[in-house]
């Protein structure tokens, strides 16, 4: 194995995380006066909580409380900053995979992770998210979903997309479905004939391979998606979709780069929890730098930090034909000529649905076992990125794929 070598800049956008670090800090100050006196209001579930805190803080003086406040927030972003440091600093590197590459269309490539099984093992492809790299899946040593899969006798063959060069600059989602995915799932099943072939597809991935089985299903034993959104209107407030969904806006910053950059997608992943960069790197502040723990952090912020933009044409459906119409779970999305329709998808699917996602409402994932005529959810207890990596991905989702696998 080699090792990565690239300079840490993350957590990115860095100048986001900072701003919203001193904006916690500011509002909160100044909304402190208010909430002493009750001026607030507050959604239902959140108003016994706040009334319970408006209770307590009365009892002291406002010039205190505003001081307190101010101490521990500064304190609160000086451990973020600090943690940021130490992770630019960390010795840690990922050892990079050597999985050989059997088959290259353009940047996209095609891993194969299980040298030395049988011919006849079965195969499971997977499709991962075109925004973020497809070394998720293979984390690092102990860490690995493809390396578990290989270890219970089954083939990964992982696609990874690579960073968009001049072949993909305009591609739309139909041309990586017809030009690269199809392709590939071709070509998988004809180096491995005899051997059952599964799809699975994570996140964004997930929602590709919907389109995929629907017209490579006489090829397909199952298909199984992990944590891939469906009905992009569950679970998201008003707002949200207002601000996800407006093609002006989002017509405008991909003419102005022609592409969606990945610091933009990094900002709205960074709105869904805007304080968690604070979290997370003052924990890691106090985290021994030496342990097993450290370096799983680290691994997995170097993964969220490199990331891949979105091609101009497939960021445009993205946000206009699905979080603008929704039109998987409306059943208006073209793909291929042809209106997607799940109902007609007749293979058995796994929908995978973890409890705690934030990044994809259990109620969009969910949407999509409704509409396929022979589907099993499984719900994993963990979110969206902790059940492919975390401590609980080997007995969780890692094992209910090969479960499944086995049975199929």
């Amino acid at each position: 194995m080699t090792v990565s070598q690239k300079p840490r800049t993350g957590p990115r956008p860095l100048g986001l995380h900072l701003g919203l670090a001193s904006f916690t800090l500011g509002s909160s100050v100044a909304a402190l006066a208010l909430m002493r006196e009750g001026g607030i209001s507050w959604m239902p579930e959140l108003q016994q909580d706040a009334d319970i805190v408006q209770s307590e803080i009365k009892e002291f003086d406002l010039s205190e409380l505003i001081r307190g406040l101010g101490d521990e927030g500064c304190s609160r972003t000086q451990q973020m900053i600090e943690g940021i440091r130490k992770y630019h600093a960390h010795p840690y590197r990922r050892p990079v995979s050597e999985a050989p590459v059997i088959w290259q269309h353009g940047s996209a490539s095609l891993l194969d992770y299980g040298e030395g099984l049988p011919s006849s093992a079965p195969v499971i492809f997977l499709v991962p998210s075109l925004v973020n790299r497809a070394y998720i899946l293979d984390l690092m040593p102990g860490r690995s979903f493809v390396v578990a899969m290989a270890a219970a006798g089954i083939r990964p063959l992982l696609v990874d997309w690579g960073t968009p060069g001049e072949r993909e600059l305009d591609y739309s989602l139909d041309n990586y479905l017809l030009e690269v995915l199809a392709p590939a799932l071709d070509f998988s099943k004809s180096q491995f004939p005899n051997a059952p072939l599964h799809l699975a597809g994570y996140c964004m991935g997930g929602t590709v391979a919907v389109a995929l089985a629907q017209i490579r299903q006489q090829q397909l034993d199952s298909l199984i998606t992990i944590a891939a959104p469906w009905d992009f209107h569950k679970g998201l407030g008003q707002a949200a979709r207002g601000f996800l969904g407006d093609p002006v806006r989002w017509q405008v910053i991909v003419d102005s780069f022609n592409e969606l950059p990945v610091d933009i997608l990094q900002a709205f992943f960074a709105s869904l929890d805007p304080n968690l960069c604070m979290t997370k790197f003052g924990l890691f502040n106090q985290m021994a730098q030496d342990s097993a723990r450290a370096e799983m952090f680290v691994a997995l912020e170097d993964w969220l930090n490199d990331g891949a933009p979105l091609v101009k044409k497939v960021a445009l459906s993205c946000f206009d034909d699905w979080y603008g119409a929704n039109k998987p779970v409306t059943g208006e999305w073209i793909v291929a000529g042809k209106k997607l329709c799940p109902k007609d998808i007749q293979i058995s699917a796994m929908i995978v649905v973890p409890k705690s996602d934030k990044i994809v409402p259990p109620a969009s994932a969910l949407a999509l076992a409704r509409q396929l005529p022979d589907a099993t959810v499984v719900t994993p207890g963990s979110g969206h990125i902790g059940m492919m990596v975390g401590s609980g991905a080997e007995a969780g989702l890692w094992q209910n794929v090969i479960d499944w696998v086995r049975r199929a």
